[in-house]
């Protein structure tokens, strides 16, 4: 069971519009994640760092931990933090679709060992 939740969540990060990264690059902003959500794509962090909002690229490094729903998930929280699982989009002016528009435009996991 517990491959089948890391399938649904990678399948759920990138209809979010994550990614699973092989390897960081200097250019990203890189947090720990405690866990992720497989119903959502999203990963538990508590960092709230403005690096964190303010950055186009950032990428968490998370085990492989993960919950089937975020009603599960929230059992597990106990200190204060956010759920990222992609990022955001809008196309409200002109129905022109923006990536990143509260936020990174590119997110991505890389699983500890």
């Amino acid at each position: 069971m517990k491959e089948e939740l890391l399938k649904d969540f990678i399948k759920n990060l990138e209809i979010a519009g994550g990614e699973v990264l092989e390897k960081i690059d200097n250019d990203w902003y890189l947090v720990e994640a405690h866990f992720g959500v497989a119903e959502n794509g999203a990963v538990w962090i508590n960092d709230y760092s403005k690096e964190l909002f303010l950055s186009e690229k950032v990428a968490a490094k998370m085990p492989k931990i993960i919950y089937p729903t975020m009603h599960e998930a929230i059992k597990h929280i106990n200190t204060p933090g956010v759920f990222i699982s992609g990022p955001s989009k809008t196309a409200d002016v002109e129905s022109f679709l923006v990536f990143g528009a509260h936020g990174p435009m590119r997110f991505g996991i890389i699983f500890e060992d």
